[in-house]
């Protein structure tokens, strides 16, 4: 099932504003109305794995974005709390972070690492996972991180030894941080765990 446009979204949310608008029922009734609404409108549980399971960010970046977010968000307390929403001059701080890099030139570091130094073998696992859920991350300094080393996009520090890098304390890096390295095992490992995360988190 294609997802549907913008405007059929609305369409959709408008008819449910005028059936619940005419109709006299009240709380736990509403509920259903709406949860009926949104079930037979939207892909099955199927389908929706199937799609988080393949190349999200081409697909569709501000639900790629939204999803990690979201899971990011479980891992807050009051005190940990980080406005993940926040914009600057109309666009997001906190942004799409590719772990092993998306560019058409793949740094050494990462081609012996991924590839064990295959520049080909490189490429084709860049056309296979980068783009997968379980090699992406947010932080507010993707241009910082950009094409570094893993283990500096882990470290990475700021001018005053902030840990700008996936130390940043968000829980959707913790499995990341714990790897000694990033290959294409663990980029299918992370996925796998991500997509169960997400299938629990916005199960209709």
């Amino acid at each position: 099932m294609d997802t549907p446009p913008t405007h059929d979204l609305t369409r959709i949310f408008m008819g449910l504003i005028d059936e619940i608008d005419n109709s006299e029922n009240t709380g736990d009734s509403l509920y259903t109305i709406v949860r009926n609404k949104l079930i037979s409108c939207s892909a099955s549980n199927m389908e929706f794995e199937d799609k988080l399971k393949g190349q999200v960010y081409v697909d569709n970046y501000d639900a790629t974005r939204f999803i990690l977010c979201m899971i990011a968000k479980q891992g807050m307390t009051v005190e940990s709390m980080v406005d993940l929403w926040k914009t600057s001059n109309n666009l997001h701080i906190w942004t799409v972070e590719h772990i092993f890099p998306q560019g058409d030139l793949i740094p050494e570091s990462w081609v012996k690492m991924i590839a064990n130094g295959d520049p080909t073998k490189a490429k084709e696992y860049q056309a296979q996972y980068v783009h997968t859920l379980g090699n992406l991350t947010i932080t507010g300094y993707n241009s910082t991180l950009s094409n570094k080393p893993f283990d500096e996009k882990k470290d990475r520090k700021d001018n005053y030894g902030h840990e700008i890098g996936y130390r940043n304390g968000l829980n959707l890096n913790a499995d990341i941080v714990a790897e000694p390295e990033w290959t294409v095992d663990r980029i299918i490992a992370r996925t796998d765990r991500m997509v169960a995360k997400a299938l629990t988190l916005f199960s209709l």
